[in-house]
């Protein structure tokens, strides 16, 4: 297959990375941070692929045990010929502990058998990633970029997706110029521009076509448009709105766990930029704050906000939020799972950043 197959060109082209006459591979590896992209890739694949949903066995790569998912692969049925798949979500753990018996499966996997792994991140400079580069399929579910060097999400890209993702999943004819506007209200988020979209097909004629004063109406629930502020109020240090719009949100019945996330993500960004700089300072390159900011996802007139927010941070304590969110991940999966105590560790991290 080519190499660094991006799963838009499965999602809006329907063409498996093969080509239309191949078949399913011993092994896939669906990585990225959006899990949403993750998730619709491979439900494609499996699609095009003729296998059935229902038949994947799915297991959790945190508490799975590479010896059973091997034995799901392996065993043969004595009344089914179809394809054995074992699909391993949140893989990273099991790759981490299981990696040279990935590699021996990943180069002579069982006839018959598919594994799937997803996984958050996968590294182009490991020996399994070339292992199943020959043997398999590598599907990149991060945003796409203007380049493989780039980490500035490509906005033409996006807006093309959403134009093809409106017609192929929700049946709206979009403009350009339309899908610009929902990118602005809603941002380079996937998942959330997929059910801001589900939710704008409810308006759209006979013609299936919105007019631009619906789409700024309605794009963006004041929950979303929430979520952006609570945000930016974190990272200017604003604890006191964020706590204040936070108690609002939950009042309405919203989940921590689908708060989380997007919180998560904006403040991610400020955590890249720090570990650019120090990196960078470290090999003598000196890189700005700007340019740091704009290699991880900041665009037009965020750059210089995001700068003076990263400014105000501090490096030191900006370095840390990657942890820090790691540490609430955990937590939220665990010891805080229950709402009560999943705020808690949420206005924990607010407290932090203050």
């Amino acid at each position: 297959m080519a190499k660094g197959t991006h799963c838009f060109e499965i999602l809006m082209n329907d063409k498996l990375p093969g080509g239309s006459g191949a078949g399913l591979p011993g092994v896939i590896v669906a990585y990225g941070e959006d899990a949403f992209l993750r998730r619709e890739s491979i439900d494609t694949a499996l699609g095009l692929g003729g296998v059935d949903t229902e038949a994947v066995r799915s297991y959790d790569g945190e508490e799975c045990k590479w010896v059973d998912v091997h034995d799901e692969l392996a065993t043969l049925s004595l009344f089914d010929n179809s394809h054995r798949v074992a699909l391993v979500n949140s893989a990273d753990k099991l790759l981490k502990d299981n990696r040279p018996q990935l590699e021996k499966w990943s180069a002579a996997a069982a006839e018959g058998s598919l594994l799937i792994l997803m996984l958050g991140s996968f590294p182009s400079n490991t020996k399994l990633y070339k292992v199943i580069e020959k043997s398999g399929w590598l599907i990149n579910c991060g945003l796409p970029t203007s380049s493989s060097r780039s980490k500035t999400p490509d906005l033409g890209a996006l807006k093309k997706w959403i134009v093809a993702w409106g017609t192929k999943r929700h049946e709206l004819k979009l403009t350009s110029a339309q899908a610009t506007l929902i990118l602005d209200a809603v941002g380079p988020d996937c998942g959330l521009l997929h059910q801001e979209l589900a939710k704008l097909a409810l308006y759209a004629d006979d013609k299936l076509v919105l007019t631009d004063e619906l789409i700024r109406q309605n794009v963006g629930s004041w929950r979303t448009r929430t979520m952006w502020e609570i945000a930016d109020s974190i990272a200017d240090g604003r604890v006191a709105d964020a706590l204040e719009q936070l108690q609002r949100v939950f009042a309405a019945g919203e989940h921590p766990a689908a708060v989380i996330p997007q919180i998560s993500w904006s403040l991610r960004r400020f955590g890249n930029a720090a570990h650019l700089i120090l990196q960078s300072k470290r090999t003598g390159q000196n890189l700005s704050g700007k340019a740091a900011v704009g290699f991880c996802g900041f665009w037009g007139a965020d750059v210089a906000l995001a700068e003076g927010r990263l400014r105000r941070m501090g490096l030191r304590r900006a370095s840390k939020i990657l942890q820090w969110l790691l540490e609430l991940d955990l937590k939220i999966k665990g010891s805080h799972s229950t709402p009560s105590r999943a705020i808690f560790a949420l206005e924990e991290l607010c407290m932090r950043l203050a």
